[in-house]
């Protein structure tokens, strides 16, 4: 690959881990309000579905942290 298209890649990748980040966000905010509201069972439920996008995110970040080193050589 060119620089071009490593930086490209690097770039896209962090797009989408802000994307991602912006959707746990939302979906922690939500189990925080089912937890504020005694309904704790739905909040850990609710938080599981935070597990892939974390899975996700570690993905991208090693993804860019890799294509970057890989620039740099």
């Amino acid at each position: 690959m060119d620089a071009i298209s490593l930086d490209t890649t690097v770039k896209t990748s962090l797009a989408l881990v802000r994307a991602k980040l912006e959707k746990a966000l939302r979906i922690a905010t939500a189990a925080e309000v089912c937890s504020g509201s005694g309904r704790t069972r739905k909040a850990i439920e609710v938080a599981r579905s935070l597990e892939e996008i974390v899975c996700d995110v570690n993905t991208l970040l090693n993804t860019a942290s890799i294509i970057s080193r890989l620039g740099n050589s």
